[in-house]
């Protein structure tokens, strides 16, 4: 989205084309109308007449400018280059662009001469945030260096140098020029903020960022220069000598008709000094040429006024900054109570104000400075509203009418498309040009023809998934789309098997799953306060309807997830001394079964260890299974031994962040008088560990397997894991919200030898669960893995040191 210079209308791209929509009256517009191509990317030029967008109609994604009202031909700014494009920026005077691609290259280019210029080339990220001074001479980006901490650069197009503004002690994003070419602002990570965690002595860091200005003249004061309010002074007329009158010869009075003439030559002559004065004021703006003075840059940065925060973006006004916030959150979610917001801080007044609240988290402010547009995510629709830059407002004012954002879609044609996007991106961003030495130009020619007998977007999500399988490679999914609604009907679920009395034909709960219903994902309907519901129990009704075989139990259920039920129960299959009792059913029964497990497990190795063993599962390495570890890890960690068991787990990030607890050594002991003492560092496990793998153990859960027996910290048994570690970092929506994902990211060990992909990570012990052993109640890794750390226990004893005796009494002092 971008918003026009004067406020008056939006500028969207949607489903591939760009549409521009007016603030309160007049038509929808598509400037582009094409299902055979893909446009995104829009950018507003400060001159009102042209919008900016990249789309990929030549086969490849080039730079576009069309006139906003869509009257007039589209021209083409770029050419020949190959590869992703990020959105462009318009220069003030509407007569350059920048952008950036997917090969971490920085450009500007001129409309008119159409002869792209480098920049800058990034090593370690893309170049995404970049901008231009008033008088379109400089441009201001972030770029990462090394150590991660992005620096706020300054280019020069007259001289073509490079300049840094901040250094790389912290990172540094989204510069802004003020619009009266005073100020570079920006925003940096520079507080420290550190939360120390509730169940581990670890920290993390929130609310870091801030906005910071630097004055980009020398002879410019500090916009937050101490001030003072002071009494005037007047003269005091007792107080001061008389004036003096002065002499002069005594004139004759003018006449009438003299006196008016008069009058009206001095009239004109104020008028003409006033504007005069006028004019040396225009004067003086348009000639003080802008100017950066780059000595000493650094030194003329401060902080504004506002605490620190969780700041995603920033754009400069006259006097005024906006700025998004972002609630501070974890891997599960935003923290309760917090809310993403648009500020506006007055520099003049300095005084912050929140100007959009209600859950915005980006706009786009119009090049006159008095608009701002929002956008707050939403199903199955964004909200996106302009609105005024003084005053405040909440999500929902200003809206905008989308339901006019209509276009007339050629399938067939964006099928097309979205087969060369795929291609492209695959090419584009795949961890190595070499395409795991696939000729990629070669199956893109191969899988084409089958293009023309696609029918529906699921034969094209499998063509595009037989097209990037060929990669040989980990983590190529396909999915989402334009998809038809099935709307599946769920059905209510109740924690419980069920069992069939053959003789009456009644059903009854063979087994129900117990939960933790103080927690909402855990809840188990039957075990709840005042069901009384146990095993062995009838279910005779559902709702009124008699439930007897054949009829399947489920049937009774469908549509009723998530739904209070009446349930009729007995404990006889008898109807005669029945009751009815209601209950809340749940969605899906995974969580229950995955904590039977977990729990069953523990049991086990619980009674075969005598209560010295204790058995930790890690279902994936994302915001469950790092909850999972938090939850089961230390309340276990003053076992002797710990089994850790990765089995199926689907992988994810946060495999580091569990070894760094895993990891730490006890250097010591920390006694008190009255305590037991405890280790030193806190929350240290002091004793044998072991890990269970096996081949549904995928991505991070291959990392997890590698580098538990890379850092020694015990047997690794079970099966060989997935084998699959080029790792993905989300993906680019396709033009019709389907989507595909791209490995961009390997893994080779200290002697660069590529490790993991297509082979996964043999265990020290390979150990098979076999079918037949599993359906007759048994886990042989799980009973290897009791064996194997008992024999450790007993092998090499770990107990923690006793305390020592109390000190002597110092020796007297000898004189």
């Amino acid at each position: 989205v971008d918003i026009s210079p004067d406020g008056n209308r939006a500028a969207i791209a949607a489903r591939g084309d760009v549409f521009t929509l007016p603030a309160k009256y007049g038509a929808t517009r598509n400037l582009t109308q094409s299902s055979g191509s893909r446009e995104h990317g829009v950018a507003w030029s400060p001159s009102g007449k042209w919008v900016a967008y990249i789309s990929d109609k030549t086969g490849e994604e080039e730079l576009y400018i069309a006139p906003q009202d869509g009257i007039g031909k589209e021209v083409e700014v770029t050419t020949g280059d190959k590869g992703f494009l990020f959105a462009p920026q318009w220069s003030p005077d509407s007569k350059k662009l920048t952008y950036a691609n997917q090969k971490l290259q920085l450009f500007y280019v001129d409309v008119d001469a159409k002869k792209p210029v480098l920049i800058d080339t990034g090593h370690y990220a893309e170049i995404t945030d970049y901008t231009w001074s008033p008088d379109s001479k400089w441009i201001a980006y972030s770029k990462q260096p090394e150590n991660h901490n992005n620096v706020v650069e300054l280019y020069s197009l007259d001289t073509k140098k490079i300049t840094d503004v901040t250094d790389d002690f912290s990172t540094s994003t989204n510069p802004a020029f003020d619009p009266d070419g005073k100020y570079l602002f920006f925003i940096s990570n520079r507080d420290f903020n550190e939360l120390i965690g509730g169940y581990d002595w670890e920290f993390s860091n929130t609310k870091t960022a801030r906005v910071y200005v630097a004055a980009l003249r020398a002879d410019l004061p500090s916009p937050f220069v101490p001030r003072s309010d002071e009494v005037k002074i007047t003269p005091d007329e007792k107080t001061q000598p008389p004036a003096e009158t002065p002499k002069s010869e005594p004139k004759a009075n003018p006449p009438a008709a003299q006196t008016k003439v008069q009058g009206a030559t001095n009239k004109e002559e104020a008028k003409s000094s006033e504007s005069e004065k006028d004019k040396d004021k225009d004067k003086e703006k348009t000639t003080e040429a802008f100017r950066i003075d780059l000595d000493g840059l650094a030194q003329r940065i401060v902080a504004l006024p506002p605490p620190s925060a969780n700041i995603g973006q920033l754009a400069a006004g006259h006097d005024q900054i906006f700025y998004a916030t972002q609630p501070s959150g974890g891997l599960g979610g935003p923290l309760p109570g917090e809310a993403s917001a648009i500020h506006a801080f007055d520099m003049k007044e300095r005084k912050d104000s929140t100007l959009v609240s209600g859950g915005p988290v980006g706009f786009a402010l119009s090049f006159d400075r008095k608009k701002l547009l929002y956008l707050t995510p939403g199903s199955p629709a964004p909200t996106i509203g302009i609105v005024d830059t003084t005053g405040e407002h909440k999500s929902g004012d200003g809206t905008l009418d989308l339901s006019n954002m209509k276009m007339l879609v050629d399938p067939r044609a964006e099928w097309k498309q979205i087969y060369s996007e795929v291609w492209r991106q695959e090419r584009d961003f795949f961890f190595e040009a070499s395409m795991n030495g696939v000729n990629w130009e070669k199956e893109r020619e191969r899988y084409a023809p089958l293009l023309d007998h696609v029918a529906s977007r699921y034969d094209l999500v499998l063509l595009l998934g037989d097209l990037i399988g060929e990669l040989s490679n980990s983590h190529t999914y396909v999915g989402g789309g334009d998809m038809p609604d099935l709307s599946p009907v769920e059905t209510g679920m109740l924690g419980a098997d069920f069992a069939l009395d053959s003789a009456s034909g009644r059903y009854k709960f063979a087994k129900i799953y117990p939960g933790e219903n103080w927690d909402s994902t855990l809840r188990s309907p039957l075990t709840e306060p005042g069901v009384n519901v146990k095993p062995d129990t009838y279910l005779l009704a559902v709702n009124g309807r008699p439930l007897r075989a054949p009829t399947n139990p489920y049937q009774l259920f469908a549509g009723l997830a998530d739904q209070n039920v009446t349930l009729t129960v007995n404990s006889s299959p008898s109807e005669e001394g029945s009751r009815n009792v209601v209950v809340r059913t749940i969605k899906t029964e995974y969580a229950l079964h995955e904590l039977d497990w977990i729990n069953t497990n523990r049991e086990k190795v619980t009674k075969a260890t005598d209560g010295k063993v204790g058995y930790v599962y890690i279902p994936d390495m994302g915001a469950h299974g790092l909850d999972e570890f938090v939850k089961q890890y230390f309340p276990q960690i003053r076992k002797q031994g710990i089994i850790f068991d990765v089995r199926y787990n689907g992988g994810g990030f946060v495999d580091q962040l569990i070894f760094e607890r895993l990891r730490r050594i006890v250097a010591g002991m920390s006694p008190a008088r009255n305590w037991v003492e405890d280790t030193e560092p806190p929350n240290t496990f002091y004793g044998s560990m072991l890990c269970i793998t096996n081949e549904y153990a995928a991505s991070d859960g291959d990392f997890f397997s590698y580098y538990f027996k890379y850092y020694k910290l015990g047997p690794l048994i079970g099966m060989r894991t997935w084998g699959g570690v080029r790792g993905i970092r989300g993906e680019i929506p396709l033009i019709d919200g389907g989507y595909i994902t791209r490995p961009e990211f390997s893994l080779y060990d200290m002697n660069s030898q590529w490790l993991i992909e297509n082979h996964g990570v043999d265990p020290d012990i390979v150990v098979d669960n076999p079918p037949d052993q599993v359906m007759k109640g048994r886990d042989p890794q799980l009973e290897k893995a009791i064996e194997l750390v008992m024999q450790d226990m007993k092998e090499h004893p770990k107990k923690l040191p006793a305390r020592p005796p109390d000190l002597p009494a110092y020796p007297p002092i000898k004189h």
